[in-house]
């Protein structure tokens, strides 16, 4: 894990995006972490757009594999974030406000994401809810997590939140049963790898690591250069050299 951004991947990686790298003391501006990444002060990554407007996030410090597969994903996502943030008008059509609102929360954008789920739940739009209850998972806060959860129907999408709020609460084993359930649902789509990924972390806690390991190599050998795929050879890495006093 990288506390600069040396790391020659990374180096090539920001170049080919066209970023400007810098590093910011996250205890003295913690204000900086509030507004961007979430939380109180420490470790992470934020991207902003040319207007210095955020993005994209992610807490914690970051395996150069995961920061690398991260800013190639936030390029990709530049474009429809220009467009949106462009619009001359605000966005009111319930549907523009989900599929922002998810953008955003994809890339790690709680912030902004937070209004738009919500108003475009209220407008009716039932995926909206558990969308807002993984964006409180993130958080921690699986007391607001439950309340939107138990807003949604149940939809594969909305099974791979509960798995998530179920690990956030550290019930493993309840967790490793909605993911498999997840992961049978044909209609899983986009949502796999995010399952595939919380499995693999729900096993390992539950020290299930001769069925964790098979199933998270099988994940970073997809090579399709996602943040899963980064995150499972992370987790591999830390099943196979834990850290000293770690424990579970």
């Amino acid at each position: 894990m990288e506390r600069s951004l040396q790391e020659p991947a990374v180096v090539t990686a920001l170049a080919a995006g066209g970023f400007l790298g810098v590093i910011a003391d996250g205890a003295e501006r913690s204000d900086l972490y509030r507004a961007w990444i979430g939380g109180g002060e420490g470790m992470g990554i934020a991207v902003l757009d040319a207007g210095g407007r955020c993005y994209a996030a992610r807490p914690g410090p970051q395996d150069p594999p995961e920061l690398v597969a991260f800013l190639a994903r936030c390029v990709q996502a530049r474009p429809d974030v220009q467009a949106m943030r462009a619009r001359t008008e605000p966005l009111t059509a319930p549907t523009d406000q989900h599929w922002f609102g998810c953008l955003l929360l994809e890339l790690g954008c709680r912030v902004e994401s937070e209004p738009l789920l919500r108003q475009a739940a209220a407008a009716g739009v039932a995926d909206a809810h558990h969308r807002l209850a993984r964006r409180f998972a993130l958080d921690g806060d699986v007391t607001a997590a439950r309340h939107w959860l138990a807003l949604a129907p149940p939809t594969a999408a909305a099974q791979v939140t509960e798995g998530y709020v179920l690990f956030k609460e550290r019930r493993h084993r309840d967790a490793i049963a909605v993911f498999e359930t997840a992961l049978r649902h044909p209609g899983i789509g986009d949502d796999r790898q995010r399952a595939l990924l919380y499995l693999g972390k729900a096993l390992h806690e539950d020290k299930q690591d001769t069925r964790a390991v098979p199933l998270l190599e099988a994940l970073a050998a997809e090579r399709t250069g996602s943040t899963f795929e980064a995150a499972a050879l992370h987790t591999l890495g830390h099943i196979q050299n834990p850290q000293h006093g770690h424990a579970h």
